[in-house]
């Protein structure tokens, strides 16, 4: 069920999801505010990642709020919380980082606050722009850690989508709207 412009972009590693993210808020928020809610992890001694968050950051204008969100519980109730930033747009980077924080769970935990999440993003009236990566595309996870995190993730993106009014693909720099092109595909019973 779409309630809002929620809009869902999915798309490989480094193919330009969050910057055509950034672009999309900004065309839907005309008005109101951004809130970004970075989800990944901050990893101090990854310089490798700090170059990617630091990419991220000169790439957000100095009027977006910034807010970090480890878990999907913290997720979920900053979506639902009263505060001074309700009223914004939000743009959350990434569902990989919210599945990443709970592949300790077992599988019925993880599902509660899977539909906590998708409860709370339902309820939002205003939108919510969702990057999640897709990397179920090939290679087969050696570990089960890894193959929980490519199911969760998948499944995770899915539920999302269902609650879109827009979804786009991005791959190699291009942006595919789904929503025009593509046919849901009904879940299994």
């Amino acid at each position: 069920m779409v309630v809002a412009d929620h809009l869902l972009i999915t798309g490989p590693s480094r193919s330009g999801k969050s910057e055509w993210a950034e672009q999309r808020i900004q065309d839907l928020a005309a008005d109101a505010g951004i809130t970004y809610l970075a989800t990944g992890p901050r990893l101090p001694g990854d310089s490798a990642w700090q170059q990617r968050l630091n990419q991220h950051r000169q790439r957000r204008p100095d009027h977006w709020r910034l807010l970090e969100a480890s878990s999907l519980a913290d997720v979920s109730q900053l979506l639902l919380a009263p505060t001074d930033w309700s009223n914004d747009c939000i743009l959350l980077d990434s569902l990989g980082g919210l599945v990443a924080s709970g592949l300790d769970l077992a599988d019925e935990p993880w599902q509660q606050l899977q539909r906590a999440f998708l409860q709370a993003l339902a309820s939002r009236a205003q939108s919510v722009v969702l990057v999640a990566e897709e990397v179920g595309w090939g290679v087969v996870p050696p570990t089960a850690i890894g193959g929980r995190f490519r199911d969760r993730n998948g499944s995770l993106t899915r539920l999302c989508e269902q609650q879109c009014s827009e979804s786009w693909l991005v791959c190699a720099g291009r942006a595919l709207p789904l929503h025009q092109l593509a046919q849901r595909v009904d879940a299994a019973a």
